[in-house]
């Protein structure tokens, strides 16, 4: 169950990341400018900006299941529309749909996951997906670079397709867990009962904090993605295939690796809001000596590396509260996990929607650094305190 959920998520993401190495080959194809290309990969946070929090009431209504089959056969539908499209107008609702498609899954996801663990279980669960971010643009960048300038553009696409259309068949074999809610006659969602659970939640303090201690460091991880390899490129003298390569390779690696170590240390941690602090102190000198211009290549690799390992606790840490967090008020025997993890969603997209314009606009390496260093002391401050109790009985 973890593995697919998992495979799911990375898999969606992980479209960004083939059409950010296929930039200047769909450009020549479709006769967009790489800046009209950006502007088309705005399109895949859209529908997670504007619907995660809906997508989060319906997976409490039809169960997590349902939601992930409907995606990843709505992602794999997406890459062949582009494919079959072949013009800028295709490519836009390709990721559009796309968008739509991450947004089920990377809402019903963690849904799931809550569901289905408890105790150390879900801890390291719900630690190894935090890192899909990252992970699932790193998978992207090694399927598209491959096939990128060779004017082959449409296989890596059909292959991203295929990839997410089995894994959403696949996900049929997940079991039906029992939606938070009951739905009407008929299977229908009752919509008044929908906004009642949202309206409870957002009055939730706690809810709130997640979200944010959640949506800033993810922001802050993607504006690094974005601008790190034109950066090393730049400072270091690195081509911009050896940069970008350092940059997957980083991605994939420490990501995994800080998931699972996290999960291991996480089931046995006790204060949490510390061990988040103390994560966020390490991300901030790892960003710092990432952009520092007087370092070497070899140390930003190392600063990379150390800065997403620092991102991968960070994200296990916050998400580890998200059980907890559905569980408090909601009864006996019921839990509105899908409606906190869409609101988690949203302000994850509503962010990472800001943050190519946000780190695009700036030039110099103190303003990288003051913008993370600020907001990963936001996220810190703003990180709620579950108590270990309150953690267990989730």
């Amino acid at each position: 169950m973890l593995a697919l959920a998992y495979a799911l998520t990375l898999a969606s993401m992980a479209q960004v990341g083939v059409v950010a190495a296929l930039t200047l080959d769909l450009a020549g194809a479709l006769g967009l400018t790489a800046a009209q290309i950006g502007q088309g990969l705005a399109l895949f946070s859209l529908p997670s900006a504007l619907l995660a929090v809906p997508c989060g009431a319906l997976v409490d209504r039809v169960g997590a299941r349902r939601v992930l089959v409907w995606s990843g056969l709505a992602g794999g539908l997406a890459d062949a529309l582009a494919v079959a499209g072949g013009s800028p107008a295709a490519l836009y609702a390709a990721l559009l749909l796309s968008g739509l498609a991450f947004t089920g899954i990377s809402v019903a996801a963690p849904a799931l996951l809550a569901a289905a663990y408890a105790g150390a279980r879900q801890v390291r669960a719900m630690a190894l997906w935090s890192t899909y971010a990252p992970a699932g643009f790193a998978l992207g960048l090694v399927l598209g670079a491959p096939f990128a300038q060779t004017g082959h553009w449409v296989l890596p696409l059909a292959l991203h397709g295929a990839l997410l259309g089995i894994l959403g068949l696949w996900a049929l074999a997940l079991p039906h867990l029992v939606p938070a809610r009951p739905v009407q006659a008929g299977g229908l969602p009752d919509r008044r009962a929908a906004w009642r659970e949202l309206g409870l939640v957002l009055r939730q303090p706690g809810v709130l904090r997640l979200a944010l201690a959640v949506a800033v460091p993810s922001a802050i991880s993607y504006g690094t993605s974005l601008v790190a390899p034109a950066w090393l490129a730049r400072v270091h003298g690195a081509s911009m295939a050896e940069s970008a390569t350092v940059v997957a390779a980083a991605k994939g690696v420490a990501m995994m690796l800080g998931g699972l170590a996290a999960g291991a240390v996480l089931a046995r941690a006790g204060q949490r809001r510390v061990l988040f602090a103390g994560l966020a102190v390490a991300g901030a000198v790892a960003q710092a000596l990432l952009f520092w211009p007087g370092g070497s290549l070899a140390l930003a690799t190392g600063a990379l590396f150390a800065w997403l390992l620092a991102f991968s606790g960070l994200g296990a840490v916050a998400m580890s509260q998200l059980p907890a967090l559905a569980q408090a008020g909601a009864g006996a025997g019921s839990n509105r996990r899908g409606t906190v993890s869409g609101v988690v969603g949203q302000a994850i997209s509503l962010l990472s929607f800001l943050a190519p314009a946000i780190y695009f606009g700036m030039a110099g390496w103190i303003g990288y650094v003051l913008l993370a260093s600020g907001g990963l002391a936001l996220a810190a401050l703003a990180l709620p305190n579950v108590a270990p109790r309150e953690q267990e009985q989730s």
